[in-house]
């Protein structure tokens, strides 16, 4: 089922408008309903174990304090502890399809965005403008100095000097196809044959970047590494004549997530890229960032069996002051959109809490 920005509406207006109002009290506004509900906790008693990426794992630690803080007596106490990726593990938060032997998804929904990033070391600079076509040439090995042309042409503030580009050689699989479908669709698609391509990002090259060197990578790695990472330039302003570019940061992966249609089942939900639609201005802005379009999702899964309390906990980790605690581990958050449609699936067969006006 593929869901809309009317469909999503629609499911954001079922959620907040759950109140245990009287026939003559006036309804209550969905944003108030939806912000009361944010804060009212739905605790289950016990611990789950979560298993989150390495790059994660304080997101994990920051959830179980707040938890222990939030639900308590006359609560019950619902806590959480994180482990390694294991058959002991409740919850999975994974970019990768977690292994059924392992996890047989109860179900499964958005959590956070990745995003693939360019990441270079160059002590000439740390700053570096690439167009779809010039990456894919150095990526593909067409171009293969730093000095080229078409590289002075995309940063005229920079010199750099003449040295071997030195691509490197493996790639973590959902990076390598993430970029790899956003240079595509501007006719500059990558070799995969000069890449050894790695089930996950862990097992990648992960050594330090030598000079001259340029990688793709999983951005919360080149994050977490404080890396340069090159901008994508995606055309020129035709009244200021500034370069348009893309930038893999907290504005630009998050503009393009606000791109991501959403498709739902009984038990899983799917985000894909639509470059035809509009990017949507973050929250407090009033102009959208160029969207930097090479994302994809990071998923939580609910393993094995129904259960209240893996899905209260589900629950308390997608709340938008949950969500907060991801750019911490190196990722961003959802687009509200998304996230209701994930909170949608989580609270199912748990009890709605009841909001009056004066609560």
């Amino acid at each position: 089922m593929k869901i809309t920005l009317k469909r999503i509406a629609a499911v954001a207006g079922a959620l907040v408008m759950v109140g245990s109002l009287t026939a003559c009290d006036p309804p209550m506004p969905p944003d108030v309903a939806a912000q009361m509900l944010e804060q009212t906790y739905t605790c289950k008693k016990g611990d789950v174990a979560v298993a989150f990426p390495a790059l994660m794992q304080d997101v994990g630690f920051n959830l179980n304090d707040s938890l222990m803080a939030s639900c308590v007596d006359p609560l019950p106490e619902m806590t959480l502890t994180t482990v390694t990726p294991s058959d002991e593990a409740q919850i999975f938060v994974s970019d990768y399809a977690v292994s059924a032997s392992i996890c047989k998804p109860l179900f499964t929904v958005p959590y956070a965005i990745e995003a693939a990033a360019l990441a270079f070391m160059n002590e000439d600079s740390s700053s570096l403008t690439l167009s779809p076509k010039t990456a894919a040439a150095i990526l593909n090995g067409k171009i293969t100095s730093w000095d080229d042309p078409a590289i002075a042409a995309e940063n005229p503030d920079t010199a750099f000097t003449a040295k071997p580009i030195v691509v490197r050689a493996s790639a973590d699989s959902l990076a390598f196809l993430s970029l790899n479908a956003w240079l595509t669709r501007f006719k500059s698609p990558i070799d995969a044959k000069s890449f050894k391509i790695t089930k996950s990002a862990e097992t990648a090259d992960q050594n330090p970047l030598a000079e001259g060197e340029i990688a793709i990578v999983p951005n919360s790695f080149a994050f977490s590494e404080t890396l340069s990472v090159a901008s994508i330039l995606m055309g020129i302003d035709k009244e200021t004549g500034d370069q348009l570019l893309a930038v893999p940061d907290n504005q630009g992966i998050p503009s393009a997530a606000t791109q991501w249609v959403a498709k739902a089942t009984k038990s899983k939900i799917t985000v894909e890229l639509d470059p035809s639609l509009p990017a949507l201005p973050l929250p407090g802005l009033e102009v959208a960032a160029t969207p930097y379009q090479a994302i994809y999702p990071v998923n939580l899964l609910v393993c094995g069996k129904e259960s209240l309390l893996n899905r209260a906990v589900a629950l308390y980790m997608l709340r938008l002051d949950s969500q907060g605690w991801i750019p911490n581990g190196n990722f961003n958050q959802l687009s509200e959109e998304i996230r209701l449609l994930s909170l949608d699936m989580a609270r199912q067969g748990l009890p709605i809490p009841k909001l009056t006006e004066g609560q």
